[in-house]
């Protein structure tokens, strides 16, 4: 009777953390971001929809043919942030930022969609077209394009649902493990 308390104790603690923690925003990775030459984009974002705001940003492009590649920590002070387009600058703060780098993210459903797509905090896989550019004015809301992406690429995060049946399934066997010991 005990064990049966305290799994159904153990698993109402975990589904009402799921709800909890997917309120609080997800983290986004990108994944097969390859630029028109051939350099890439790597790294992660935090994103919550609740706020439509965007954290934790470390974005770094490699050296390519028309860019040298930048590290991106901080969003744009000139555009957005949209839930369904967002551009990153190199540093947050910088009282001016022509001539700095910048990378602009737009979400899709699907490659051949020319609709956006707004991030949210449920997770899953979205279509990204990507851009790095350099800023030509002090808040950086007018760029020089350099580079696109070739179609494929996606940002990705766990689905707090995902995690919830994790925990459930561990817990199924944590309480199979012990009911055959007894």
């Amino acid at each position: 009777m005990t064990r049966g308390l305290l799994l159904a104790a153990a698993l109402l603690l975990l589904f009402g953390w799921v709800p909890t923690a997917s309120a609080d925003g997800v983290t986004w990775t990108l994944l097969n971001l390859t630029f028109e030459d051939g350099s890439t984009a790597t790294g992660s974002f935090d994103y919550n929809a609740a706020t439509n705001t965007f954290s934790n940003i470390n974005i770094v492009t490699s050296s390519g043919v028309s860019f040298t590649g930048a590290t991106y920590t901080a969003v744009d002070p000139g555009f957005g942030p949209f839930p369904f387009d967002v551009a990153f600058v190199t540093a947050a703060g910088l009282g001016d930022y022509t001539g700095t780098a910048a990378l602009e993210l737009e979400f899709f459903t699907d490659p051949s969609e020319t609709s956006s797509y707004n991030l949210t905090n449920a997770g899953g896989n979205i279509v990204t077209d990507i851009n790095e550019f350099v800023c030509t004015n002090a808040n950086c809301s007018t760029a020089n394009d350099l580079r696109g992406t070739v179609p494929g690429g996606t940002v990705s995060a766990a689905e707090p649902a995902s995690l919830g049946l994790l925990g459930l399934g561990l817990a199924g066997c944590l309480f199979r493990k012990r009911n055959r010991k007894a």
